[in-house]
């Protein structure tokens, strides 16, 4: 009888657990820092101005109107932007958090994806944190997109460059399917903003940066220019004009005025995390003293030769590919916005938010080399790394400070808010429709700025209704009851005196088109052919 075998069986010992390294962690919290900063400021803020002109267009039209998502909105064609605003807008009406979520996630994953796209081109070595923290921590991107109606045009497109030359780049090296990530991306973004437009240009600068040849890939490079010469036969056919007419010439001085505030007041203070002088008027930041914008364009200066010298023609031709773009952003600032606004309009950085992501990257391909593989960078490569990521961020967190209250919009927060609360406690409350403040929608946006349109998809809202207790709206969104009047103005009628309204305390302007001269007056934006004979005939006023 044999005796039986005893196999002994071993545990097989765990997998070691790979422990970020030191360069992921700095990399990790030089993107959640100032993400963290954003997200705050975002969550504490409002919807403002054509925030609600969206919204409002979104609740009356759907998520699958084709009239509404692929309208002319001011010479933008941005179907994606629209679609999201109807399907937040259906699942909570003017809920702020809610709008900005998905822009936050987008931010997030553009971060990241930036990330991957910098080890990919010139590996993991302590170099790159540089260009990373340029555009984590950038004004440029962090303040304007603080307001919902741009951040849900810039930051797609944002997400769609960093994730196309990620996949782009991969496709180069593998080859495989990462074609189909690209061409998806791009068409993200074209959904998103026109601006889009740059990604086919910046996925062959980036080919040519990494010394790669087009004739590799000829079907691929005939798809991207069909996709771009389709996108810009359907933009022409759907929106009109952008040359903007006005009283500001479009001259050589005026357009170099422009070019100066641009450079000096937004894109170079932005890229350092500045300015440091605060907001100006609406969204525009406060200039630069010029004792600042000359030691910034002194810095720069010197970026630009110490590239060329230490990347030579690579350096050069990134060089070259940023002032191209900035280039072209002057020319579509000054063509659409120059004769309307003026020079000023230089300084509002959301015309050049979209170079904070192009000036990092052409940075890391000025100063270092395309490789697999990091090469050593000596030992004064980590603390430089680190000293100039800690400087970015301090400077960051400092201007974010004095910029962001200008566009967290807390007057227009306020206003809903109360309205908001007003309803919660009485339900049965009905408006009378007027104009809201010039600061929550500005009165250019016609009958868009009545507050019907402006808080009326606040769940309970009520305007324009029969009732008993008719009140309006302050300029803070407290309702005051309107109720009979006692005091009226010299040469009023005495038959009509009974009719007339004001509020108890305090008084209540009600807004009307005209002032009353013995004619019927009417609330702005009501017309009939009962209130035209009325005037006619001297009618009282508010009858």
């Amino acid at each position: 009888m044999r005796t039986p075998v005893l196999l002994e069986t071993e545990t097989p010992a765990p997998r070691a657990i790979r422990r970020p390294s030191t360069l992921v962690v700095a990399a990790f919290l030089a993107g959640l820092v100032p993400l963290l900063l954003h997200a705050w400021a975002a969550l504490h803020g409002s919807f403002a101005q054509d925030d609600f002109v969206v919204t409002w267009q979104a609740a009356a039209a759907g998520p699958f109107d084709p009239g509404f998502l692929f309208q002319d909105y001011h010479g933008h064609l941005q179907p994606g932007g629209f679609f999201l605003a109807a399907v937040l807008t259906w699942w909570a009406p003017l809920d702020f958090p809610l709008f900005v979520a998905p822009l936050l996630l987008m931010k997030a994953l553009a971060t990241t994806y930036f990330w991957c796209l910098l080890v990919r081109c010139f590996g993991r070595r302590w170099a790159i944190l540089v260009p990373f923290t340029v555009f984590t921590a950038s004004t440029l991107l962090l303040v304007p997109t603080l307001w919902w109606s741009f951040g849900i045009q810039v930051v797609p497109v944002v997400l769609a460059t960093a994730a196309a030359l990620h996949a782009h780049v991969k496709y180069l090296a593998d080859g495989g399917r990462w074609w189909l990530a690209t061409f998806a991306w791009t068409l993200f973004g074209l959904a998103f903003y026109e601006k889009a437009t740059v990604i086919p240009v910046l996925l062959a600068a980036v080919t040519v940066l990494l010394g790669r040849s087009f004739r590799d890939h000829v079907r691929y490079w005939l798809g991207q220019a069909a996709v771009l010469v389709a996108f810009v036969v359907v933009f022409f056919a759907l929106t009109s004009s952008q040359v903007g007419t006005g009283a500001s010439p479009l001259s050589a001085g005026t357009v170099a005025d422009l070019t100066g505030r641009m450079l000096g007041d937004t894109l170079l203070p932005g890229l350092a995390g500045g300015p440091w002088t605060g907001a100006g008027p609406g969204a525009t930041w406060a200039p630069t003293p010029f004792a600042v914008v000359v030691l910034l364009l002194v810095a720069a200066l010197v970026v630009v030769i110490a590239g060329g010298r230490r990347g030579g023609r690579r350096a050069w031709g990134a060089w070259v590919l940023l002032a191209a773009v900035f280039a072209v952003d002057v020319a579509l600032l000054a063509l659409t916005r120059l004769r309307e606004v003026g020079p000023s309009a230089g300084d509002d950085p959301r015309y050049v938010a979209d170079l904070a992501l192009v000036a990092a990257l052409c940075g890391a391909f000025a100063f270092l080399a395309p490789a697999k593989v990091a090469p050593s960078g000596g030992k004064r490569e980590r603390p430089i790394a680190l000293v100039l990521c800690v400087l970015l961020l301090a400077s960051s967190a400092f201007g974010f400070s004095r910029l962001a209250p200008a566009l967290r919009f807390e007057h227009s927060g306020q206003y809903v808010g109360n309205v908001r609360a007003a309803v919660g406690e009485d339900p049965d409350l009905v408006f009378y429709d007027t104009f809201v403040p010039s600061d929550v929608v500005h009165e250019w946006f016609g009958a868009d700025s009545r507050a019907s349109r402006v808080v009326g998809l606040l769940p309970g809202t009520h305007f324009d209704q029969p009732t008993s207790r008719m009140h309006l709206l302050d300029a803070t969104g407290i309702p005051h009851k309107i109720t009979a009047s006692t005091r009226f103005p010299a040469g009023f009628p005495a038959r009509c005196r009974t009719a007339a309204t004001r509020s108890a305390r305090p008084p209540v302007r009600v807004g009307l088109d005209a002032a009353w001269r013995s004619r019927r007056r009417r609330p702005a934006g009501r017309t009939s052919s009962a209130s035209t004979a009325g005037r006619r005939r001297g009618a009282c006023p508010g009858s």
